[in-house]
């Protein structure tokens, strides 16, 4: 988590599934790299959205291959009409389907592979071929087993963006200019045009009409905890030739084009766009996988949310704010369940719950509960400036702050910084808990899920403080 601060084309996805860690591919397939491990011992990616169980399979009687039949279906009538559209060029039906079972001794050789075994654990677009390639018999099973069709949907949806990029002319300028073009914005692209699909299905689910894949709120968070799982391992730069990006960054961008559409998209430039992945600061910070021991988390988080609010307080014109220091008990009676870490109207303290925090950073990472703890810094900054700390508005309020205290911590200019991970962490405790957004007295928007609070959270984070009502 916190650390001291010390003086072309597209490749594989790293997926950690329950069978392991798996690699897919987006413009051809790859061994999964020597000296992996499975999901519960792979720093990269133990813990997130590990507290929400597996979603039930939705279309039954449908099998996987189905649901990913449908599936492309649904993608190639979306992007007939929205490619000419949106972004004004026609499209033309991906060329091949391929979903290859990797089981069959007897499969026949994929595009842009050797062999059938090849594409064990892998998805890919191969623009040489116009294929679309995946694995049938490991990766989308278990991506439907594990997030239901909304997995299979995301993964389908985001290698149809590159079918996309391939068609507006993206490949031949990256091949003009590569340092425009580099393998992470590309890989925001798709995961940008996977969102502007869900969007989609979103919105004819909720017309009422016939739907072969049904996509409401609980649907929209499976896809994104299902992308959450390709994110890069811990400590990949986003200027490396194989990064795609960390889970808050591929999920903003889908976020963005579920928000703003194609356009938006299309539209996505290095200049425009800030990727937060970073090195681990030390051989101490990396050794411990980016997490502080709770008996050092909360004392270093709570000291530097205690002084970063009383400045915003001041900046209000009020003076002689005081944030509390956090205690473990006594509890607050009237605070009501607000998880792990409670802000007590009655005296306007931060209550901590030690045993609640160690379990949640036992499943999801250090800064899940950091993001917990600030959230309640943030109501009582909030009462502190004369603002109610109780409402819908108050919590959305308290995420949103959560993101603008943990912005500047990207690149800090002294005292200590983000692990890498740390915002990944974020992310798994938003999607899976209403923790953060709750009120002073436990109660928060019903209407907002994992989707909401994650946005909340990004205005905070891109807007600052003055986005978050204070």
């Amino acid at each position: 988590m916190l650390r001291a601060r010390r003086g072309t084309t597209t490749v594989a996805l790293v997926v950690a599934l329950v069978v392991g860690v798996l690699a897919a591919a987006c413009t051809g397939p790859a061994p999964s790299p020597a000296g992996t491990s499975s999901s519960t011992g792979n720093p990269a990616t133990a813990g997130v959205a590990a507290t929400v169980a597996p979603v039930d399979p939705t279309l039954p009687g449908r099998t996987t291959d189905d649901v990913a039949r449908l599936t492309v279906d649904a993608l190639q009538t979306y992007w007939r009409t929205a490619l000419p559209g949106r972004l004004g060029t026609p499209w033309r039906d991906v060329t091949t389907i391929a979903p290859v079972h990797v089981d069959d001794p007897s499969a026949p050789q994929p595009p842009c592979a050797a062999k059938a075994a090849d594409l064990r654990g892998n998805a890919f677009y191969c623009p040489a071929a116009d294929a679309v390639v995946w694995d049938a018999d490991v990766l989308l099973p278990q991506l439907r087993e594990r997030f239901g069709p909304a997995g299979v949907v995301v993964v389908l949806a985001h290698e149809f963006g590159h079918a996309v990029q391939t068609r507006i002319g993206v490949d031949e300028a990256q091949r003009a200019d590569p340092a425009a073009h580099p393998t992470i914005l590309l890989e925001a692209m798709s995961d940008c045009y996977a969102g502007a699909v869900i969007r989609h299905l979103v919105d004819a689910t909720a017309t009422g009409g016939p739907v072969d894949l049904p996509m409401r709120a609980a649907e929209r968070d499976a896809a994104l905890r299902a992308l959450v799982t390709f994110r890069d391992p811990l400590g990949t730069l986003a200027a490396d030739t194989t990064a795609h990006g960390n889970a808050f960054d591929r999920l903003s961008a889908v976020e963005d084009g579920y928000d703003s559409g194609p356009t938006a998209c299309a539209g996505m430039t290095t200049a425009g766009r800030d990727f937060t992945q970073r090195r681990f600061g030390s051989a101490a910070d990396r050794a411990r996988n980016g997490d502080l021991p709770l008996d050092r988390l909360v004392p270093a988080v709570s000291g530097d949310a205690k002084a970063w609010f009383e400045g915003l307080v001041a900046a209000r014109g009020i003076a002689g704010y005081s944030a509390p220091d956090p205690r473990p008990a006594p509890p607050c009676a009237d605070a009501g369940p607000q998880g792990p870490v409670a802000y007590c109207a009655a005296d306007g303290g931060v209550v901590t719950d030690l045993a609640a925090l160690g379990a949640l950073q036992q499943r999801s990472g250090d800064f899940a509960g950091a993001t917990l703890l600030v959230s309640r810094y943030a109501l009582a900054a909030r009462a502190g400036a004369t603002l109610s700390a109780t409402g819908y508005d108050a919590g959305r309020s308290a995420v949103c702050l959560a993101g603008a205290w943990t912005a500047r911590l990207v690149d800090p200019t002294g005292g200590f910084g983000l692990s890498p991970g740390d915002l990944d962490e974020a992310v798994a405790v938003l999607l899976d808990e209403d923790w953060a957004e709750t009120d002073a007295v436990g109660t928060v928007d019903p209407a907002d899920n994992g989707f909401e609070r994650l946005g909340h959270y990004r205005r905070g984070f891109d807007g600052g403080p003055g986005a978050c009502g204070i």
